[in-house]
């Protein structure tokens, strides 16, 4: 499925692509009482911001997958950028 240019060009700068916050993202994951090595699979990962940040404060390995090429890449950046990267 081709994703509309539009949404790559209106979403690109944003780390987080639904309602959620990062508070809200941080609750979540203190909600599901996380331990390290969790695995989670997020399918419609966006830019990895929840599955990055989940990997950081609580050591979970996680898979990330988006139809957008764009939207992986930043996710891989911003692994990196955490230090959370593979």
């Amino acid at each position: 499925m081709d994703i509309p240019r539009i949404f790559n060009i209106t979403e690109s700068a944003r780390r987080i692509h639904n309602p959620f916050t990062s508070e809200k993202l941080a609750t979540l994951g203190a909600a599901l009482c996380l331990e390290r090595g969790t695995r989670v699979l997020d399918l419609g990962s966006s830019s990895g911001e929840m599955l990055c940040a989940w990997a950081r404060d609580y050591g979970v390995i996680g898979t990330g997958i988006d139809m957008s090429q764009l939207f992986t890449e930043q996710a891989k950046l911003r692994a990196e950028e955490l230090g959370v990267a593979d």
